[in-house]
């Protein structure tokens, strides 16, 4: 019993002396890494040799969760504070206006900056790195905003030649992110002035799912200025002027809760010179063009019809940093040959024929009408043509020069044969004027006092010489005058000799007496020695006068167009 005893006395005794043992070595190890090999260890943990390997640790799921927004948490006792999200954009361009559409076209750099404390690394062995540019690719490693564009129609976000996205990060914790877009928007118009309007659009950013409880919008300025939205200084459109541009913080609430959101109104006004020079100054040709049929005679119902309705038709048919960058510069030259076989020979062609009017006797109106209204529509046509195929711009290009003054050639070749029939209408007034009072005057001649045959002869001689006067058919000097009344006379003097031989004298005298009254009261004072010319005709010699005129002037425009345009030279900076 006692050997029994005592045996497991002993092996207590042993099992004791070795669990102090072990303690003991225990403790000095904590000592030791307590004092010395702790640090070294943590050092070295946290100590990256490379930039791969402090990405690895600081975006690593088990420390990142790209999920979670920043400022969340799950604790009851505090309520998670919203991420405030700041933004600013720098637009390049502003395009594709459609009216039809109600739509526009921005192409813009999209900057987003906020606060997230899970990526500081100030405490790191890389907090002297100012900032840490990240690979496109990690954009999907990290939390972003889920900001949208609420009036967009279509976006894209360009690939060439890498995505255009940009991620930063600084050792406080704050994110860059920048992206190049194209969006396509909406922009409801008020057309009541057009053209002469002007256009309210808008850009409307929001929040798509985060509510305000978690997500804050609120415009930065940049670093050049205090706008927090630029636009480039060589921005051009073609058919506005940007105006100004201002920017706001709203709020929308919807039925699934109040979002954040931010607004840009951009203030556009209508340049006018494209409508003035393709719209305005066009039907006002074509508006003249129909009243120079009111100086048309009525009676030409062939001439004054086209003309009208060809008017009406026409109206009806016009209705972040400092980046290196390389540039290359195209130079191109445009091939002529095209333009001069389809535009410049054809309407060269319709201004001859325009002035080939000029050589058409200007009584033929239908046709020298038809020639003009003709030239007239055909370079309005062609006009109309070119400007389908170019886009509209404020300033003046060399074909509209050359398109203009072919148009104001053949419109005033039109204008011109307007003014010569009003002038020969009135000519012919006139003249009938002088015939009726030739033929007043003829009915006031006094009756002589003897009615005999020799009388009523002579009184038939005076007519038919005021007759050959009114119409100008011979010209004839006061004594072939003489002559001819005397050999009128002749018959009838000797008929009277012979039947009253004993008065032959008195007869012949009086004759002649009563002849050369008849000759003076039966003509004007004018008319009294008869000599017969044709009058000046005033229309004719404005179409004489035009025939040269009009060419002449038209190859002096050519030469001066050709010797400016050959040699300007335009600035493309």
């Amino acid at each position: 019993m006692e050997r029994t005893s005592r045996f497991p006395d002993r092996k207590t005794d042993k099992c004791l002396k070795f669990t102090l043992m072990d303690n003991v070595l225990y403790a000095l190890c904590v000592l030791i890494l307590n004092l010395n090999v702790l640090p070294v260890v943590s050092q070295l943990v946290g100590s990256e040799k490379t930039m791969e390997q402090f990405l690895d640790r600081l975006l690593h799921e088990s420390v990142y969760d790209r999920r979670i927004r920043p400022f969340y948490t799950d604790s009851k006792a505090s309520e998670s504070k919203p991420v405030v999200v700041l933004m600013n954009m720098h637009i390049n361009t502003i395009s594709s206006i459609s009216e039809v559409n109600m739509e526009y076209t921005v192409d813009c750099f999209f900057r987003q900056e906020w606060y997230d404390p899970r990526l500081t690394y100030s405490n790191s062995s890389w907090k002297h790195v100012e900032d840490i540019t990240l690979h496109y690719d990690l954009v999907n490693k990290v939390w972003t905003p889920d900001a949208f564009f609420r009036n967009s129609k279509d976006s894209k976000s360009h690939k060439i030649t890498v995505p255009n996205r940009l991620i930063r990060i600084f050792p406080e914790g704050r994110v860059l992110f920048s992206q190049r877009l194209t969006l396509r928007l909406e922009c409801p118009m008020k057309l009541q002035k057009f053209p002469l309007d002007n256009q309210t659009c808008t850009i409307n950013i929001g929040s798509f799912g985060y509510t305000l409880k978690d997500i804050v919008f609120d415009w930065s300025k940049t670093t050049d200025t205090s706008i927090p939205v630029t636009i480039s200084n060589k921005l051009e459109m073609p058919d506005f002027i940007l105006t100004t541009h201002k920017s706001s913080v709203c709020q929308r609430k919807t039925s699934t809760g109040a979002y954040a959101c931010l607004e840009v109104r951009i203030e556009l006004q209508r340049d006018l010179s494209s409508y003035v020079n393709e719209v305005y100054i066009p039907s006002s040709f074509v508006v003249s063009l129909s009243f120079i049929s009111f100086f048309i005679d009525h009676r030409s119902a062939a001439a004054r019809a086209p003309l009208g309705a060809t008017s009406v038709l026409t109206i009806t048919t016009m209705l972040g940093g400092a980046y290196a960058c390389l540039e290359v510069h195209f130079y191109l030259k445009r091939s002529f040959g095209y333009y001069l076989t389809q535009i410049y020979i054809p309407s060269v062609l319709t201004c001859a024929i325009s002035f080939v009017s000029f050589w058409i006797d200007y009584k033929a109106v239908p046709a020298r009408i038809s020639v003009g209204l003709l030239t007239v529509l055909t370079v309005t046509t062609q006009s109309s043509g070119i400007r389908s195929q170019l886009p509209k711009v404020s300033y003046i290009k060399a074909i509209d020069v050359w398109m203009s003054a072919c148009l104001f050639f053949v419109f005033a070749a039109l204008l011109e044969y307007a003014v010569v029939n009003v002038i020969s209408r009135k000519q012919e007034l006139k003249r009938l004027v002088r015939q009726n009072e030739r033929n007043k005057r003829k009915s006031q001649i006094p009756k002589l006092v003897n009615y005999s045959p020799t009388n009523e002869k002579v009184l038939m001689i005076g007519n038919r010489l005021a007759h050959m006067n009114s119409y100008n058919k011979c010209d004839l000097d006061h004594n072939n005058s003489h002559e001819a009344l005397e050999s009128l006379l002749q018959p009838n003097l000797s008929s009277s000799i012979k039947k009253k031989p004993q008065s032959n004298h008195s007869l012949h005298v009086d004759s002649v007496v009563s002849l050369s009254g008849v000759s003076q009261q039966s003509s004007p004072p004018a008319a009294s020695t008869l000599p017969i010319s044709a009058p000046r005709d005033d229309a004719q010699m404005i179409d004489f006068v035009s025939s040269f005129l009009f060419p002449i002037s038209f190859i002096i425009f050519n030469i001066v167009y050709w010797m400016v345009y050959l040699n300007m030279q335009v600035n493309f900076e």
